[in-house]
């Protein structure tokens, strides 16, 4: 079959030709507009009108492929929809880039990451592994087995390479602490999906005896494919755009301005290349980012600085904005402002900065508890060790923080790079 990518004006002809969703979003944008004159696409509206079938955004019906479902906390999971062609784009290219990423032939690798449910990393790791030019011995194990499993296998056969989300190694490490174990062949640790701390790789190193090579297997979205790939040059948290099959921008949220200049941070949007089903043009990744090479370097190294202010992310749990102020209402506490603040300290931690005329006692449990009923992923991850608990800070609305340039309430703090 090969590998198909498109030019940014092939993409989006197409999708203002054969997407109902972008006709309607460009019907008043004309046709010679230079791409920086679209429209940023709002991701709210966007999965509004995209179900399991692609909805009005789908260009064509799928008939051949993959569908893949996100794992989010909202209670409206978004579907990925891929053609035959686009998974073998995706996973052809990600396998190439992980072979200039550092792996080598006969890395014995233990595929971690989630299997079943829809879900897109188990299988994307397995394929762009058997695509990469660099042919590694594969244990699909997943993260969906015990950890006691995982441990004796990793022992048995003296495997060098784990990959898998943060989530799941820190349990693995955790394990083999508790019981004292030695006598690891792991030398390599890929991870996805979260970001892994220096404490955290520090523990890593300790646990397993020796200085641990870190990387990230890629920097990728279920619904908008790769966007990002690690190279060896690359340092904490930074990628390269994978420029063959996205077009990466970095949007100054207050002023809407596309930023050039490196150490200057923005949102992250993307524009795929190669996804053509359900395209995405100037969409939010939903992460913060900077450049960290000058503007016309092949493949623009950046960093990824945390989550945007459209959701926060701690472990494998995103909470938005609405989903506090939704409880709070439920729990008939008055309230000025509030804002959600994400913390470190060898686990992720959730920290709620609530402002109110007055407090009362029995507060914050009451409304932790009515958290965890309303999004139950959170107290799954609580119950885990995946996030340490979290906690609330009842304050005045002069304590919260702001934008200095403009003033206004910063509704997401990531406070932990």
């Amino acid at each position: 079959m090969g590998v198909k990518v498109y030019s940014l004006d092939e993409i989006v002809d197409y999708a203002r030709k054969n997407s109902k969703y972008y006709a309607e979003l460009y019907r008043d944008v004309p046709q010679d507009a230079a791409f920086e004159e679209l429209p940023l696409v709002d991701q709210d509206d966007l999965w509004a009108h995209c179900d399991e079938h692609g909805g009005t955004v789908a260009t064509r019906e799928q008939r051949d492929g993959q569908i893949f479902k996100s794992g989010g906390t909202t209670g409206n999971p978004k579907y990925a929809l891929y053609s035959a062609e686009e998974w073998e784009t995706i996973c052809e290219y990600s396998g190439i880039m992980l072979t200039k990423g550092g792996l080598k032939n006969g890395t014995k690798f233990a595929n971690l990451f989630y299997a079943g449910g829809m879900y897109a990393s188990f299988l994307y790791t397995y394929s762009m592994l058997y695509f990469a030019p660099a042919k590694a011995v594969m244990y699909n194990l997943s993260g969906n087995i015990s950890v006691e499993e995982i441990v004796t296998t990793l022992l048995q056969h003296q495997i060098d390479c784990i990959a898998g989300p943060p989530s799941i190694l820190t349990k693995i490490v955790s394990y083999i602490d508790e019981h004292q174990l030695t006598g690891f062949a792991v030398d390599t640790v890929y991870y996805a999906g979260e970001t892994l701390y220096q404490d955290q790789r520090n523990h890593f190193s300790k646990t397993f005896g020796r200085e641990i090579d870190f990387r990230s297997i890629f920097y990728s979205s279920n619904d908008g494919g790769a966007i990002g790939y690690f190279t060896r040059e690359c340092g904490f948290n930074e990628h390269r755009v994978l420029s063959d099959l996205c077009r990466l921008e970095l949007i100054d949220l207050d002023t809407g301005e596309v930023i050039r200049e490196m150490n200057r941070p923005g949102a992250i949007y993307i524009t795929s290349l190669f996804k053509t089903l359900v395209p995405l043009i100037r969409y939010p990744a939903g992460d913060m980012g900077e450049y960290t090479e000058p503007e016309g370097t092949a493949d623009r190294k950046f960093r990824i600085l945390g989550r945007s202010n459209l959701a926060a992310r701690a472990g494998y749990v995103s909470l938005y904005p609405t989903d506090v102020g939704n409880v709070l209402k439920k729990c008939g506490i008055e309230y000025y402002a509030y804002q959600i603040v994400v913390t470190h300290d060898m686990r992720d931690q959730f920290l709620f900065r609530i402002a109110v005329p007055q407090s009362e006692e029995g507060w914050t449990e009451k409304f932790i508890s009515m958290l965890c009923e309303e999004r139950s992923m959170l107290k799954d991850a609580i119950e885990d060790g995946t996030l340490n608990p979290p906690r609330v800070e009842w304050c005045k609305v002069e304590d919260l923080e702001y934008n200095e340039r403009t003033g206004k309430l910063k509704p997401i703090l990531d406070k932990r790079i």
